[in-house]
């Protein structure tokens, strides 16, 4: 499948996440531009677009991808347009007193996605991805990449659908309806993959950081941490085989955020600049996965 070429003259930017830029249309507000950042390789982009429509035709609430498209340099996306949309973390930012009615919705929405069977003719495992990731780290200590790994394949090989990256702003409303965007790691794997990707995140994050992902600082995000957790394990939240498995499981996160750290906008932001990688992902790894500077 090859890219479609569009003219950015048509376009207008207005914001994006970690690894792109996404933009309106000047003319027609149906839908939207996302590009990715050019150290997305073609391939992955591809790769996204091909799993994000493939989650739309299972009946996920999202937005419908309608072409694989570049700029010439940079390869994306455009899908629909949801209208009148706001992301879960800004609704929390701007309404501060709703947080933990927007957790307990994220972890009922999570708990419903965890329940589909996934197609693993269609999708591909997401522990098996990040050991790629992981295996050829040049970033990742020896004996750190070989604990990982190890946790890895601890894993039971079940074939939940994982959304991928699980977080405040990546579940919208508009009119009432909730979705999920961002689905181009999706995949199927250990629904705990799913839930530990805000555990090494919470704990130590940079609150310059934690704002500029999830418009929230740290105090408010472990709360809206705590709170999803609780209400998705009940009581097996605070029991320690659960604690003992999300602590590996967090790791494993932690891991595969060093990977893909460098393909992030994340390493321009104004307080990280100066910093050498490492010294910026220790920040919010913390000792579990500790580098030597």
């Amino acid at each position: 499948m090859n890219a479609n070429t569009v003219n950015l003259q048509e376009w207008e930017p207005f914001g994006g996440g970690g690894f792109g830029t996404s933009y309106y249309n000047k003319t027609d507000d149906s839908v939207m531009l996302k590009l990715n950042k050019p150290s997305v390789s073609e391939g992955t982009a591809r790769q996204e677009f091909l799993r994000s429509k493939a989650v739309y035709e299972m009946g996920i609430p999202s937005a419908k991808p309608l072409e694989y498209v570049t700029d010439g340099q940079r390869y994306g996306m455009i899908v629909e347009r949801i209208q009148g949309k706001e992301s879960f973390g800004r609704i929390i930012a701007d309404h501060p007193e709703r947080l933990e009615e927007l957790a307990c919705m994220t972890a009922d929405y999570a708990k419903a996605l965890h329940g589909i069977p996934c197609d693993t003719e269609v999708f591909d495992s997401v522990p098996i991805r990040i050991r790629k990731l992981i295996a050829a780290s040049k970033d990742i200590p020896d004996n750190i990449k070989t604990r990982l790994l190890g946790y890895i394949d601890d894993l039971e090989p079940v074939t939940t659908c994982l959304h991928g990256d699980i977080n405040p702003c990546n579940i919208i409303i508009a009119q009432g309806k909730v979705y999920w965007i961002d689905l181009g790691e999706f995949g199927y794997g250990d629904p705990l993959l799913d839930f530990c990707i805000l555990a090494h995140m919470h704990h130590l994050g940079p609150n310059p950081l934690l704002r500029n992902l999830f418009h929230m600082d740290r105090k408010s995000l472990k709360l809206f941490y705590e709170t999803m957790g609780k209400q998705y394990f009940g009581t097996r939240w605070s029991t320690p085989e659960l604690r003992e498995k999300m602590d590996r499981i967090s790791q494993i996160m932690a891991g595969k955020a060093i990977c893909i750290w460098p393909s992030a906008y994340h390493t321009n932001l104004p307080f990280l600049q100066g910093k050498k990688m490492k010294t910026a992902i220790s920040l919010f790894i913390g000792d579990r996965i500790k580098f030597k500077m």
